[in-house]
């Protein structure tokens, strides 16, 4: 958006020793990004306001002229011109020696120089107006017509500056608009000059156009408003008498200095009020919404899917019920919000026009305007959610304009005000103490009042406590809680003006997460020392799958939208998908050993246990692991040793109770309940065998399937160390046959209580076969001995290890081979 500092002067002052450069850092430091300022004068350098003093035939040229010129100096300048409409005593645009001009208004610049003409000395040049940039606010009738500011200037400014004569000295900046698009209230010269009154401590002008005076009541206006949620308010008035013509030139200058093209009065008046204020009109030509030129019917409602509109530029747009339009009973005849229509629009044979003045739901608006590639800079200010307060003083300002532009105008109808709208605008109770903690700055109160009024707040102080009312101006999406306040007051005050400390409050580490270090304890433990892999399966299971394992789809949730169709229900173990793994790595290898730690989804809420309700399903984190090689006949000893052995490197004691279950997935002698520390945490158990053969395993496989978050309390937070043994150990090996149904759980748990020198002992074999007889099996031993307070002797682990013998014995009926 371009912002005019003449415009803004209209509205507040600026401090003369304020430079444009300076105004443009200081906008940047306070209010929005400024990316250039641009000087207009610049382009007129060494071009003035000049007299013709004399015009005479050129002896050369037939279409050529030699003129005198006063432009200030001493002595009139001889200029050879070849304008059609030269006269002696017009005002004129002179080019001296050094101006830059396009020749015809085409090409490059060309710098001016004293020049030989048909053996006539030139020195200098008067201008046409698209020959110094000014086409569009001075346009030729004529190809060699050259501007005639006789009407414009004023005789006595003759040598001034051109720029200077004619009010085109202004200095314009360069906002980058992503810069504003929270503030609705800047996208107009009058809120960019509330701004800058703030920043320098200047007076605002009150924006107060006068009341509109209904002169006759031609027309009688119908509004009906179908969507009061897409269309909040919705403002209209006739006006009659109209002259379409071409807009004065102060007129045509504010709209070019913002970079819009000037088109007629009536058009460029609505444009004017909303570069001005921030808030679009648009002008209907009244005859094209009436029949019978006095009953004005104008429909606010959502158009139909596949309705045809055609623009003020003749394309056609096929519309959805999404978008809303401006019609009279049979046509539309706007976009709302977004752009006009062809057939209603402002022609030079207009006398009669319906103002609107209306404020549109920004979303309504803003896809609109993205689903039709339709962006204007109505659309662009509407989709910021306007302050609907503006149509009245929009509405008002146009027919001030419009008077001043068309003599001859007449309100010609009541004022139609239909509006549905209600602004949130406070009191915030801000705490000054508040707002100097959040700063960093002692800034006093008075100084936080002066600040927030200049911005247009109301302010009532009260102990320490301001009490500040939101304009309506910043009431729509911008200002809400007391922080909205605080960057209010920073900014004006300035950032830079802050001066940089280190923070002063504790910096506090945060709340260690115990859960996400045992994963990573147990990744390594797991992959280093068990030598197992680790897997990442996905958290979806297929109803197939689930079926095989004798789980019921009813216990699991279901996806609404699956990622894979054929997965659609979410985990609620490792195992099923464990299993499925290590069917498809036995293909490849003779033995697969993984583990997966992973988050299950369940749907019993959490904390349901504990009374309490809460949306999310349950999500534990389980670790699992799986075992299975090809020859090997246990398994589950391997899974469990593994698990073991890891869980004591964390300081925590595994045992194991076997128990008998009926359950499609488990071999019913082959199950076992996992307890550490004494609390049950998971289940260790093998592979039916015809689940095995459904599930297509090759092997006999085991899984062990844990709890995590049940573990991780039962970690204590010191690790507990002993001193190296100061005594050598010694190891004794036993082997024996048993009955099948024996379990190296409990036959483990006898021997290392079986004596306090009792330190390890390994399962190094389990034998079934040759020469061991039907439903016995043979298991093998080392058993490691050791004394903390002397090396022992042969013969003192002979007694013990004889003792040991003799409670396998008569413990587990055990028969002792040689």
């Amino acid at each position: 958006m371009l912002v005019s500092k003449q415009w803004i002067s209209q509205f507040t002052t600026i401090p003369k020793k304020i430079t444009p450069q300076q105004i443009g850092i200081d906008l940047t430091m306070h209010v929005v990004e400024v990316e250039g300022v641009i000087d207009e004068a610049q382009f007129l350098d060494n071009v003035f306001l000049g007299r013709v003093e004399s015009v005479q035939k050129h002896p050369n040229a037939d279409k050529l002229n030699i003129c005198t010129v006063a432009f200030g100096q001493a002595h009139p300048a001889q200029v050879v011109c070849g304008g059609s409409n030269v006269t002696e005593g017009m005002l004129c645009a002179f080019g001296s020696l050094g101006a830059k001009v396009r020749w015809h208004g085409e090409g490059d610049l060309i710098e001016l120089k004293k020049a030989e003409i048909r053996g006539v000395k030139s020195y200098g040049m008067i201008c046409a107006s698209d020959e110094i940039g000014l086409g569009e606010m001075f346009p030729k009738k004529d190809e060699k017509e050259i501007v005639d500011l006789t009407h414009i200037a004023s005789a006595k400014d003759v040598g001034k500056p051109l720029a200077v004569a004619l009010s085109l000295d202004d200095v314009v900046f360069d906002i980058d608009n992503k810069s504003m698009t929270h503030r609705p209230d800047l996208w107009g010269q009058y809120g960019m000059a509330r701004e800058i009154s703030a920043m320098y401590g200047s007076e605002l002008k009150d924006y107060a156009p006068a009341k509109i005076k209904v002169q006759e009541t031609k027309h009688n206006i119908d509004v009906s408003v179908k969507d009061t949620k897409a269309c909040p308010r919705y403002m209209a008035v006739a006006i009659d008498g109209i002259e379409v013509a071409e807009s004065p030139a102060w007129l045509k200058k504010r709209l070019m200095s913002v970079g819009v093209q000037p088109r007629n009065n009536v058009v460029d008046v609505t444009n004017v009020v909303m570069f001005e204020l921030g808030q679009p009109l648009h002008a209907f030509n009244a005859n094209k919404l009436t029949s019978n030129n006095k009953q004005l019917t104008i429909v606010v409602r959502k158009a139909k899917d596949g309705e045809v509109y055609t623009s003020l530029d003749d394309k056609e747009y096929k519309l959805t019920k999404e978008d809303l339009v401006i019609a009279t009973k049979d046509k539309i005849v706007a976009l709302a919000g977004v752009k006009g229509s062809n057939n209603s629009g402002v022609t030079n044979e207009t006398t009669s026009i319906l103002i609107e003045s209306a404020n549109f739901h920004a979303v309504t608006i803003r896809r609109t305007a993205t689903r039709h590639g339709l962006r204007t800079d109505a659309s662009a200010r509407y989709e910021k959610s306007l302050d609907p307060n503006l149509c009245e003083l929009a509405m008002r300002r146009v027919v001030e304009l419009l008077k001043e532009v068309s003599p001859k105008s007449v309100v010609s109808s009541t004022i139609v005000d239909q509006s549905n709208f209600t602004l949130d605008q406070g009191p915030i109770d801000l705490d000054i103490n508040f707002v100097q903690r959040k700063m960093g700055v002692d800034l006093s109160a008075t100084e936080m009042v002066r600040i927030l009024t200049s911005l247009g707040f109301g302010v009532k102080e009260k102990k320490q406590i301001l009490s500040v009312t939101i304009p309506t101006w910043r009431a729509t999406k911008d200002i809400a809680i007391r922080e909205d306040l605080v960057e209010e007051i920073a900014r004006v005050y300035g950032y830079d003006n802050i001066a940089p400390s280190l923070p002063t409050f504790p910096i506090v580490p945060p709340p260690k997460n115990a859960l996400r270090d045992v994963e990573t304890t147990l990744r390594t433990l797991l992959a280093h020392e068990a030598r197992y892999s680790e897997v990442s399966n996905y958290s979806f299971v297929a109803p197939e799958l689930l079926e095989k394992v004798g789980e019921h789809t009813k216990d699991y949730l279901e996806l609404e939208n699956p990622i894979a169709k054929d997965r659609p229900y979410l985990r609620r173990h490792l195992r099923e998908n464990m299993l499925e793994m290590v069917e498809h790595n036995l293909h490849r290898f003779d033995t697969v050993n993984i583990f997966e730690i992973g988050k299950v989804f369940k749907k019993e809420l959490e904390g349901e246990e504990d009374g309490q309700q809460h949306v999310l399903p349950r999500q534990d984190t389980l670790l699992a692991m799986a075992h299975a090689a090809k020859g090997d006949t246990n398994p589950f000893l391997h899974v469990s040793t593994s698990f073991t052995t890891v869980m004591t490197r964390l300081g925590l004691v595994v045992h194991y109770e076997k128990k008998t279950l009926d359950d499609v997935l488990v071999h019913p002698g082959r199950f076992a309940k996992v307890f550490v520390n004494d609390v049950h945490v998971g289940h260790i158990a093998e592979v039916h065998p015809l689940t095995a053969e459904t599930l297509g395993l090759d092997a006999r496989t085991a899984i062990l399937e844990v709890n995590l978050s049940e573990i991780v309390p039962l970690l204590t937070e010191k690790t507990q160390y002993q001193p190296l043994p100061q005594y050598p150990s010694t190891e004794r090996d036993v082997a024996f046959v048993l009955d099948k149904e024996k379990q190296h759980e409990d036959i483990a748990a006898a021997l290392i209580k079986a004596d306090p020198l009792t330190v390890d002992i390994e399962l190094f074999d389990v034998f079934t076969g040759k020469n061991i007889p039907e439903g016995k099996k043979s298991m093998a031993y080392r058993i490691t001995y050791r004394s903390d307070e002397k090396t022992l002797e042969g013969k003192d682990v002979d007694v013990i290890h004889d003792k040991i013998v003799a409670m396998l014995q008569k413990k587990f009926g055990a028969e002792i081979r040689a």
